[in-house]
């Protein structure tokens, strides 16, 4: 049963990316990008293909791969089934510091836009846990009224500086709060890498620290587990993930929810498992969602994150009236 669906989560994977490179749209039938990607197509056609459609599967399956496996990681670290970095104000905080960076630093400078939101995103964490800590430990309730302040504290900051931004940068500043891969490119990508691959070695490497986690500080501590240092890094490379997927891809909710639970009802709880099925269905998820976002109102191409939004807030509200 579980192998089967490892088989059919591996296709359904491929066949999204085929998808988005043979048919994302009508500038090119099938026959002529599948030319392009063999090397025999039109100059116009491997431009389409390898400079457009390619940067955009890529980011879209590094984005979708980096918010599931946070997400996953943030549940399992939390005991929360809530917990998700669009909630929780970790991408809020992220996309806060990523404008105030877009709109305050020099152009030479801007590479280090994803630094700045992943410490954002980093300090969104460290103060919703904080507010969520209460004299038994953090809620479900106290996690989510934190994130809601939190959210709302960033998108303060948001609206703030676009009030105040010079026009040159607006552009950059305000395609951060709108989540979207329509600005990905090779550059972009190859910038997105190392916030992707690092962070997410570190949540796979503690997998079964995770695991253990999830049974209880107190069992974990008893079976090696360091548990402080394992929180830092797992909030920290939560962190990072969900700071680089802003950076680049802006603000798209509910991957981090929808995916691990969905992946929970296959694979069962098991974490270090579930981590990486994870990245992949989230992978698979973010490249459907930006296909139905680049055809559903063609030529007009709706953001990535309002299809996730539309996906996402039904689970969320079945998940909430089932939460204790």
């Amino acid at each position: 049963m579980k192998r089967a669906a490892d088989v059919l989560l591996v296709a359904v994977l491929l066949a999204a990316a085929a998808t988005a490179l043979l048919a994302a749209g009508p500038a090119l039938s099938a026959g002529e990008a599948l030319s392009a990607l063999v090397g025999s197509g039109t100059s116009e056609a491997r431009t389409i293909v390898f400079g457009l459609r390619l940067p955009r599967l890529t980011l879209g399956l590094a984005v979708g791969a980096a918010l599931a496996l946070a997400g996953a990681a943030l549940q399992a670290l939390l005991s929360n089934p809530l917990a998700d970095p669009f909630l929780l104000g970790i991408s809020g905080g992220g996309a806060a510091a990523a404008t105030a960076a877009f709109a305050a630093l020099p152009a030479m400078a801007l590479g280090l836009v994803p630094a700045a939101a992943m410490g954002g995103a980093a300090l969104a964490t460290g103060l919703v846990w904080w507010m969520a800590r209460g004299p038994l430990g953090p809620s479900s309730t106290r996690m989510i009224l934190a994130g809601v302040a939190v959210n709302a504290a960033a998108s303060a900051v948001i609206l703030t500086i676009l009030s105040v931004a010079p026009s040159p940068r607006l552009p950059g500043a305000l395609a951060v709060t709108m989540g979207s891969l329509a600005s990905a490119s090779g550059p972009t990508v190859a910038w997105l890498a190392p916030y992707v691959l690092v962070p997410a070695f570190v949540l796979l490497l503690h997998g079964r620290d995770l695991g253990l986690l999830a049974t209880g500080e107190e069992s974990a501590a008893g079976l090696g587990v360091e548990v402080a240092t394992v929180r830092r890094r797992v909030f920290l490379a939560s962190a990072a993930l969900c700071g680089g997927a802003v950076a680049f891809a802006g603000v798209i909710g509910f991957v981090g929810l929808v995916v691990p639970h969905l992946c929970r009802l296959v694979w069962g709880h098991g974490t270090r498992r579930l981590l990486p099925r994870a990245a992949i269905a989230g992978a698979a998820l973010m490249v459907l969602g930006d296909l139905i976002a680049h055809r559903a109102l063609a030529p007009a191409e709706l953001p990535v994150g309002v299809v996730t939004a539309l996906l996402g807030v039904p689970f969320f509200i079945a998940l909430l009236r089932r939460a204790p």
